[in-house]
């Protein structure tokens, strides 16, 4: 039981060192255009269907900010969701808390 504590501990350890280092990553390769307010027609030319636009329009409408972003730039907000190294810092305490209980 004692070495099941030590795996958890460390493993909340490690996880709580490494998911700061994660986020400072990714907020340090983001950056973010002026906010700027678009006409249909130019969400039209720039892809999006006269539906999209219209809604884009609306909630421009409202007081939203629409922000145009590259592809390289769309591909690091994640929202929310978990990185590939989030990912495999949560599998990494998973087989270590694993190992801990398997060797008791």
């Amino acid at each position: 039981m004692k070495s099941l504590a030590s795996a958890i501990a460390l493993s909340f350890a490690f996880a709580t060192m490494t998911t700061p280092v994660a986020y400072a990553e990714q907020a340090a390769a983001f950056r973010t255009a002026a906010p700027q307010a678009f006409t249909t027609d130019e969400l039209q030319r720039y892809g999006l269907s006269s539906a999209d636009a219209a809604q884009v329009a609306d909630l421009q409408a409202q007081g939203y900010e629409v922000q145009v972003m590259t592809p390289e730039e769309a591909s690091q907000v994640t929202g929310g969701q978990f990185s590939s190294t989030q990912w495999l810092v949560i599998g990494l305490i998973v087989v270590l808390v694993v190992v801990a209980v398997a060797a008791d």
